[in-house]
């Protein structure tokens, strides 16, 4: 089977975060396939910007983090979305029960389309995604 990561996982691996041990150990014992898609590159590398502009982390850190996102894909699987993705992620998004925001949209669509578990510490993108059938990953 394949892990798809959200960012919220991607975040909490290379960031230190309350959940990070626990992210960092079931991480090292996967033997899944795992998928880091394009969004979840762009919502990282957006974040670290905005953490560097608020003065929250300085150039070093902010590079050192990017780096560490870098060496973190090239161990997975890239997954770029397709427009079926973005065709599902609209459906999703138009179901107001959901209450998922545009990126976590396309998250769960790119999961449900590439047949991947998904790994999430967001709350509601877990509820969402057990409601569209696709298998939420326990990080334990």
């Amino acid at each position: 089977m394949t892990v798809y990561l959200d960012t919220s996982v991607v975040v909490t691996l290379l960031i230190d975060e309350p959940s990070s041990d626990l992210a960092r150990a079931w991480f090292r014992r996967l033997d899944e396939d795992v998928i880091v898609a394009d969004l979840a590159a762009i919502e990282f590398a957006a974040g670290i910007s905005r953490w560097f502009r608020m003065g929250r982390i300085d150039v070093g850190q902010a590079e050192f983090a990017l780096a560490s996102f870098d060496m973190l894909r090239a161990q997975c699987r890239a997954y770029t979305h397709g427009r079926d993705d973005f065709a599902l992620a609209e459906l999703i998004a138009r179901d107001f029960a959901t209450k998922l925001l545009a990126p976590d949209a396309l998250h769960l669509a790119s999961a449900k389309n590439g047949g991947a578990m998904m790994a999430t510490f967001d709350a509601r993108l877990a509820e969402a995604t057990r409601a569209q059938g696709v298998e939420v990953v326990e990080m334990k």
